[in-house]
């Protein structure tokens, strides 16, 4: 019964508009008032413990990364390389976006900071270009999505907050999944050029191409960095030079090194951003780093008082007890997934529901690297689904067309992101393969 109170109070507060992360945290009082799961002398304590975590400083880390980026000069490099790589196609400049979402996602982790950033560079240029802006804002409002997929990611580091998973091996695993994603997404821009009859760009010399690697060179230096600074380098040794392997940082600590790396690229490298705008920068972040924090505490209290009620191991055992095959309980998380998508977006969707299927998941012999990335995948079709698909509003502010508008331009794209779905629901090895190779 205390259950069915739970979910019936969580309802009707969203039913009447009540902002997510206050419906999340007056169920989670109401229900301690009625049921005393969390004695109300501990609830203020309990607010301050959910964030009082050093992995969760990596989430304003990686948003600041990202805004410094954009403002620095590294977006608009990273664009113009990706530019005189695939330029040239048919379809070239949409898939040109599509890349230039996948280097911006291997520093960025957000998927609205992508589509921003990217959206504001290519969005004109694709229109100028002929392109229809239902194309253009299409390719980039599903693209940016990969921000959340490629390595580093936010979702990733608040699964692995959650379920107690490596995030270091929740960022190798995104590596797979998030290529394929992204060549499904060139083929789908390619073929959707067919019928915008735009022509193709001149080829460029090789001389035009080593000019934009030289400039985007210390944009490129991000993602090496975070990776080898993550993941360290093989163990070797030259000429009586020995080194052991292993890592040099934690994600947390590679958050903090590449915000810290944006800023000097962009002050002294390129020279596009100075003190004074770096600090306007980080003030224009720090309300979305506030609102994701304030959702992440009430959804992590939320969560306590679910788990307090007996809930997820409850879930569990009806699930274990079914005899339920792991593809058919694979099947339920996905469209349970889905559904919630078309009203919550990614920060509480893992909070509330992956401490709920997690225990049932383990129990059915699924590895939790896996059962992550399927929900990473889930979360980004949430992404461009109404009502709140998040990355539709981002892109409706870039192109000016109405969120509807939006959305009729991403659904020939959103076949990819189902596409994309099945595959890592069913192939686990696509999550796994690198995991395993490197850590074991």
């Amino acid at each position: 019964m205390s259950g069915a109170s739970l979910l019936g109070f969580f309802l009707f507060l969203m039913i009447v508009g009540t902002p997510i992360a206050v419906a999340l945290g007056g169920t989670a009082i109401i229900s301690s008032l009625m049921f005393r799961p969390i004695p109300m002398e501990i609830v203020g304590q309990k607010l301050l413990d959910n964030i009082d975590h050093f992995t969760l400083m990596a989430v304003p880390f990686f948003f600041f990364a990202a805004s410094l980026m954009e403002t620095g000069g590294l977006v608009r490099r990273l664009v113009n390389l990706a530019n005189a790589l695939v330029g040239r196609w048919t379809g070239g400049l949409g898939i040109t976006g599509v890349l230039s979402c996948m280097m911006f996602a291997a520093i960025s982790g957000s998927s609205a900071a992508t589509v921003a950033a990217v959206g504001k560079v290519m969005f004109p240029s694709l229109v100028k270009e002929g392109y229809s802006p239902r194309y253009a804002i299409g390719a980039l409002a599903t693209a940016g999505s990969l921000g959340i997929l490629i390595p580093p990611s936010i979702p990733m580091i608040l699964y692995g907050f959650v379920t107690e998973t490596s995030i270091s091996r929740l960022f190798i695993a995104g590596i797979i999944p998030g290529i394929i994603y992204g060549t499904g997404l060139m083929l789908m821009a390619r073929f959707l050029a067919g019928r915008e009859k735009v022509k193709p760009r001149p080829a460029i010399g090789r001389a035009e191409i080593g000019q934009a690697f030289a400039s985007a060179g210390p944009a490129l230096l991000l993602p090496a960095f975070i990776f080898i600074g993550i993941y360290g380098l093989p163990s070797f040794s030259i000429f009586g030079i020995e080194h052991d392997g292993g890592g040099i940082f934690t994600p947390t600590e590679a958050a903090v090194m590449s915000t810290a790396l944006a800023l000097i690229i962009g002050i002294l490298v390129y020279k596009e951003m100075t003190l004074r705008g770096a600090v306007g920068t980080i003030l224009t972040t720090a309300p979305t780093v506030g609102m994701v924090f304030f959702i992440t505490t009430n959804a992590l209290l939320f969560a306590f008082v679910v788990t307090q009620f007996g809930i997820p191991q409850l879930v569990a055992n009806t699930l274990v007890d079914m005899n339920m095959p792991p593809w058919l309980f694979l099947l339920l998380v996905n469209i349970v997934l889905i559904f919630v998508g078309f009203f919550l977006e990614g920060t509480p969707t893992i909070l509330m529901l992956v401490p709920i299927l997690f225990p049932a998941a383990v129990q059915l012999g699924i590895d939790p690297i896996h059962f992550c990335i399927i929900v990473v995948v889930n979360i980004e079709l949430g992404l461009v689904t109404p009502p709140v698909g998040f990355n539709l509003f981002v892109g409706s502010s870039i192109s000016g067309l109405p969120v509807a508008e939006v959305f009729k331009a991403v659904l020939p794209w959103m076949s990819v992101t189902i596409a994309v779905l099945l595959l890592v629901t069913y192939v686990p090895e696509l999550s796994l393969f690198l995991p395993n190779l490197i850590f074991n």
